[in-house]
């Protein structure tokens, strides 16, 4: 995982993007407080591979800590992380923004593909735990979901 030592990233939420990074949803669970929501608006095609075409555009909605790490433990069954970076941090308050990119391989094979996220985490007032998160993603990469001949 990347994160530049110049980029200003909270410990509970550099935890957090490392746990993501090793596949670990208890450990990313465990940054959220037990009453955090996340929304998730993914696109249609890594809806897809997640399981969820039935959102239908939708956003993944998750309420508390568990179903945050259930959530995650979802897409860590269907792929395994191979690259994590975090290219810009915004601090201002308690509002942490960022922008991600990350590397996918659905398992079994699958095919590789790259990603992209801008999250936005509001932090409790102790700075220790994530309130609420809203994160963006889509895939990046070109015609990832094409055979090539």
């Amino acid at each position: 995982m990347l994160i530049r030592p110049s980029l200003e990233v909270p410990a509970v939420l550099r935890r957090s993007l490392e746990a993501f990074r090793a596949g670990d949803p208890v450990t990313l669970a465990e940054a959220f407080a037990p009453t955090a929501s996340l929304v998730t608006q993914i696109d249609a095609k890594l809806a897809r591979r997640l399981g969820l075409a039935a959102l239908n555009g939708a956003p993944l909605q998750a309420q508390g800590a568990i179903e945050i790490m259930k959530f995650y433990a979802l897409e860590f069954a269907t792929f395994d992380i191979t690259h994590f970076e975090v290219l810009d941090t915004l601090i201002v308050g308690r509002e942490v923004a960022a922008t991600c990119e990350w590397g996918m391989k659905v398992r079994d094979n699958g095919p590789s593909f790259y990603g992209r996220c801008h999250n936005i985490w509001t932090m409790d007032q102790t700075g220790r735990k994530i309130l609420n998160g809203r994160t963006l993603c889509k895939i990046v990469t070109p015609d990832w979901d094409h055979k090539i001949n």
